[in-house]
């Protein structure tokens, strides 16, 4: 069947999402936005043939929509995930998934209850190099990974009117770009059981600089950093008694792998996908979805929880507190 998909957010990234969507055969129904114009625009702009100006308008009548994409800014995720869940239609929220664990518990909790498909959209998961990647530690090519580093820095100009610095939009690095590097380190050594990070903010109040180690258990340790001011590029590298694979930048979203034996590079694999990526998380929802299923086994409701639990961790210790936690805000 042709899935016909909803979009909530009119950003760049909701015009990758509509991209992705018709490349695998999909059809972008409709879109809706806070802004009127800004919706009708989009629409024009991409051929969509529905346009609201109010998010949850687009729901009202859920049987036009098979799948909705969250792609509003990071304060709005958990609401309109939980919209989308309540009006029973399947949605994939962009990451964050929510501001904090709290509000993604309660979707998730609702999602539960109601038996709906609800994914988060960290496509990192399902690209060709994270997922070959994967293959080659659990073949043991590097021994049993015992360190994983990661870097995930951008050099972004200092707007506070960004959403990237944003205090009010649930800005900063960590839940922007930081939680890459989280969710690689995770997959890679496990949910992680101590935690120790160092930050600077930016004026605005949120995270500019994060830097991270982590303990995995006994043995395995990650090390990573996160930065919308230090250009550290993104790369990772996973790391055991038999040598090292590296993942080459953007290594959330590339498809070049290196194996190491000491300093010497044994092995290249450069893998070929889509032009922008998206299109392999728009295969699982559809699989999901087709399947009848009510989440991905793929990228688990767990492992979205385990991350923002982190995230909360990780925030609390560099000092980012978001309006709503200290009661300037009520989003």
């Amino acid at each position: 069947m042709t899935v016909r998909w909803g979009i909530l957010g009119t950003g760049g990234i909701a015009r990758k999402m509509v991209a992705a969507v018709r490349a695998r055969g999909g059809e972008v129904v409709a879109v809706a936005s806070g802004d009127a114009a800004r919706a009708r625009a989009f629409a024009d702009e991409q051929n969509v043939a529905s346009a609201y100006g109010r998010h949850h308008d687009l729901l009202a009548r859920p049987e036009d929509v098979d799948v909705v994409y969250v792609a509003t800014t990071n304060d709005r995720h958990h609401l309109d995930a939980m919209a989308c869940v309540e009006a029973g239609v399947p949605v994939l929220v962009e990451k964050p998934f929510a501001l904090d664990l709290e509000r993604a518990e309660a979707v998730v909790a609702a999602a539960r209850t109601a038996g709906t498909f609800v994914m988060e959209a960290m496509w990192m998961r399902f690209q060709p190099g994270f997922v070959e990647a994967e293959r080659r530690v659990a073949a043991g090519q590097v021994g049993e990974p015992l360190l994983v580093q990661a870097d995930f820095g951008i050099a972004a100009l200092p707007d506070t009117d960004r959403r990237w610095f944003s205090r009010e939009l649930g800005g900063g690095a960590l839940l922007d770009v930081g939680i890459y590097p989280l969710t690689f380190v995770t997959s890679v050594l496990g949910t992680p059981t101590r935690a120790a990070a160092l930050g600077t903010l930016a004026d605005t109040g949120v995270d500019a600089t994060v830097s991270v180690a982590m303990r995995h258990g006994q043995e395995r340790l990650s090390s990573w950093s996160c930065s919308f001011v230090a250009d550290t590029g993104v790369e990772a590298t996973v790391a055991g008694r038999e040598g090292s694979l590296r993942l080459h930048g953007p290594f959330h979203a590339g498809g070049r792998l290196s194996l190491r034996r000491g300093s010497t590079v044994v092995e290249e694999h450069a893998l070929e996908g889509p032009e922008n990526g998206f299109e392999h998380e728009v295969d699982e929802v559809v699989h999901c979805i087709e399947g009848g299923r009510s989440q991905s086994e793929r990228m688990p409701l767990a492992l979205t929880l385990t991350t923002m639990r982190w995230l909360d961790e990780l925030r609390r210790q560099v000092g980012v507190v978001y309006p709503h936690e200290d009661g300037s805000g009520t989003v």
